[in-house]
C-alpha cells in the first residue's frame, strides 16, 4: 500500500479547475459502504483526482494509493477515528478530498475502497 507524501489535501471550495467528473462506468465503488459518495473527478490534465468521502463526529477522512497500472488506479477511502473514550458529534461530513497519480488517468478505471481505523 502506497500513501502520497504528505496525504491527500481537501479540494478548495469554488476551485475554478474543479476539474473533470469521471463516468460512472469507470468507477468501481463496490467495496464503499451503503450510501457513501462515489464521485470522482480528474483535475490537472488527469493526474489528480478529486474524489467526494465521508467522514462523522471525531473522524477525520484521508485518501491513500493503493495500486497504479495500466488498467486500473485503486484508492482506499479511509476514516479515522481516535481511540479511547472520545466524545464526538453525530454529525456527517462529505469533504472533497484529492490525490496525485504518476500518470493522467486516462481511460483506466478508478476502483474504491474503504477502511476505518482506530488511532
Amino acid at each position: 500500500m502506497t500513501k502520497v507524501p504528505g496525504g491527500a489535501e481537501p479540494a478548495e471550495p469554488g476551485d475554478p479547475d474543479a476539474g473533470t467528473e469521471v463516468p460512472e462506468q469507470k468507477i468501481d465503488a463496490a467495496k464503499l459502504p451503503e450510501g457513501f459518495p462515489k464521485e470522482v473527478a480528474m483535475v490537472s490534465n488527469g493526474k489528480v483526482l478529486s474524489i467526494g468521502a465521508q467522514e462523522g463526529g471525531c473522524g477525520k477522512a484521508s485518501l491513500e494509493l493503493k495500486e497504479q497500472s495500466a488498467d486500473k488506479v485503486v484508492v482506499n477511502v479511509v476514516e479515522t477515528e481516535p481511540g479511547g473514550n472520545v466524545a464526538c458529534t453525530m454529525d456527517i461530513r462529505y469533504p472533497t478530498l484529492t490525490i496525485e497519480l504518476a500518470e493522467p488517468l486516462g481511460d483506466r478505471t478508478v476502483v474504491l475502497e474503504h477502511e476505518q481505523r482506530k488511532q
